[in-house]
């Protein structure tokens, strides 16, 4: 009987670790998307052209394969 009950917390913890991951994946592309708008509009200034487009490029990579890997634990 235990054993089933802890295999049953166990699959809701996984689904609250898949729900927060692809959330926080949501957030990093929100973030990036803001930057780029911030630094098109020229209120924020992250260095070089460059070095904006390689932070949020990196940022928006990072949210996608965290909703991919949250979408995924949450499949399981």
């Amino acid at each position: 009987m235990s054993v089933s009950r802890n295999k049953r917390s166990g699959n809701s913890m996984n689904k609250a670790r898949a729900m927060m991951g692809m959330t926080m994946g949501c957030i990093y592309i929100i973030v990036a998307a803001a930057l780029i708008y911030l630094h098109l509009e020229e209120r924020i200034r992250l260095g070089d052209d460059v070095l904006t487009y390689t932070i949020t490029t990196l940022m928006a990579a990072y949210g996608i394969f965290r909703i991919y890997r949250g979408w995924k634990m949450y499949q399981e």
